[in-house]
């Protein structure tokens, strides 16, 4: 699948620049639709046209809590954030935080800091009904640093989509934070391959089993499925630019 996604990004390449006007579009479309899955993935209760309606008009949403319109905006101030960085700054453990701290600015009813690792071991019930140990929260600082070294020397060697997924695995399996892992993991995943020229890889809310199945094969080291699944959202952001 590489080779096809590959030569569907030499397209895109050879369309650039694009439009200004169409451009805006695809980039707003990509920040609504990532910014609500992402949530959605989590468990916030925006619908999709709800997100786009706040993100665009800046009004509230009835029904919705605070916190939910807080995940809504800060999730996208954090996208926001990756597009200003892009170019100058590379994966780091400092990055990584502050992106944690962007999810979580605002937020009132939290008992950790936001940028902080967890102080206290998590886990999950997984989706074959195990209890999952993530990394320890004595061990949390050294093993970001391997991921860090992993990620350096890996970056000039593994296709761009490879290394985001496994990346991303990675991180998620780490848990360095109480919580928003799950989207602090999707946006480093995505900044790896947009510094690259590949559009984000939107995993979708109606994927959410799907995904964390994959996630789960990963940790007894099949690694293919969470592959396969960046690389088919990847090649259909990239049929989504060459359609407009």
């Amino acid at each position: 699948m590489f080779e096809e996604i590959d030569a569907l990004r030499k397209e895109v390449d050879n369309k650039r620049p694009l439009q200004p006007d169409l451009m805006n579009i695809i980039t707003q479309k990509f920040r609504e639709e990532w910014t609500y899955h992402s949530n959605a993935i989590e468990g916030n209760t925006f619908t999709y046209r709800e997100t786009a309606f706040f993100l665009r008009e800046g009004l509230t949403v009835k029904g919705k809590s605070l916190r939910e319109h807080l995940e809504i905006v800060n999730h996208a101030e954090a996208i926001d954030y990756l597009q200003e960085v892009i170019k100058d700054r590379d994966i780091t453990g400092r990055l990584i935080k502050d992106l944690h701290a962007i999810l979580f600015q605002g937020v009132r009813d939290i008992t950790f800091s936001p940028g902080d690792y967890k102080k206290e071991d998590n886990h999950v019930l997984t989706i074959s009904g195990e209890i999952h140990q993530y990394t320890p929260a004595i061990h949390v600082s050294v093993e970001m640093e391997e991921l860090i070294k992993w990620y350096d020397t890996q970056k000039t060697k593994m296709h761009s989509i490879e290394l985001a997924a496994k990346f991303h695995h990675r991180l998620v399996a780490i848990h360095p934070f109480t919580d928003g892992n799950g989207r602090v993991s999707r946006l480093a995943m995505n900044l790896i391959l947009m510094k690259k020229g590949f559009p984000p890889a939107i995993i979708r809310n109606e994927n959410r089993e799907e995904y964390y199945t994959a996630l789960e094969q990963g940790d007894k080291g099949d690694l293919q499925p969470i592959i396969d699944l960046v690389a088919t959202e990847v090649k259909h952001n990239l049929e989504l630019i060459l359609s407009v």
